[in-house]
């Protein structure tokens, strides 16, 4: 009887509604907590991923459980995406103006986002392997696991890396810019998007649809940009 009880347990944990569930609530008490404290370094990603892979670990429940209860969250990020062309298009006039700034700066942003992901992990003596995996930290998931996943390097060293990049930009992102004396959208806009991906684009939306446009911008430009210049770069950079 028992040993039912216990599998019976074990086929409610894994439950894609259940997990869900889960996901929705962690993450909500990490907003709670986030507006409560008024602590930066509770940003709610990093709380909900945290706390996520603690249960997922004491419940012993699998990876491909949690993943097919997360897809039905991860279907909807397709329309939002396509929603922040809408910002993007009101400013499209303005960011035709200044193509030619745009494409430089972008251009710039990604060779330093590989050369300082690769660099650092060899100062530090990491594996070839482990320089791969950071050379795309800087642009959203999807494109930095295929930029790894070209070069040969390791894919969950690389989520790792981009979830960094993109929690650091958002808690201190804004802080740093001010500090570096930039205040004006594009030029704020374009570096959130740039550096921390698709987080830095969320945290832009709380500063305004200019900077929205333009952290958009930058998302999309590095992102194909460091899928163009890393495997070219790379193998120059790898001892």
């Amino acid at each position: 009887m028992f040993e039912r009880w216990l599998i019976m347990g074990q086929e409610l944990l894994t439950s894609p509604f259940l997990l869900l569930i889960l996901l929705i609530g962690v993450f909500e008490f990490a907003v709670w907590l986030r507006a409560r404290t008024g602590l930066a370094i509770l940003n709610p990603s990093l709380v909900t991923t945290v706390i996520v892979i603690a249960v997922l670990k004491f419940a012993d429940i699998s990876w491909q459980s949690f993943e097919e209860a997360s897809s039905y969250i991860t279907f909807w990020l397709q329309p939002v995406v396509v929603c922040l062309a809408v910002p993007l298009y009101i400013q499209w006039q303005k960011i035709r103006a200044q193509w030619l700034p745009i494409i430089v700066s972008q251009l710039i942003g990604s060779v330093v986002g590989i050369v300082t992901g690769v660099g650092l992990v060899r100062v530090l003596g990491g594996s070839a392997d482990s320089m791969i995996a950071t050379a795309a930290k800087s642009v959203t998931m999807p494109i930095a696991i295929e930029v790894t996943t070209v070069l040969g390097g390791v894919i969950g060293i690389t989520a790792a890396t981009v979830l960094i990049a993109g929690v650091v930009g958002q808690i201190v992102g804004v802080w740093v810019l001010h500090r570096c004396g930039l205040r004006l959208p594009m030029g704020m806009g374009l570096s959130l998007g740039s550096a921390s991906h698709a987080l830095g684009t969320v945290r832009a939306m709380q500063l305004g649809s200019r900077y929205v446009a333009y952290a958009t911008l930058g998302l999309i430009l590095n992102g194909v940009l460091t899928a163009f210049l890393a495997p070219v770069l790379v193998p120059w950079l790898i001892p």
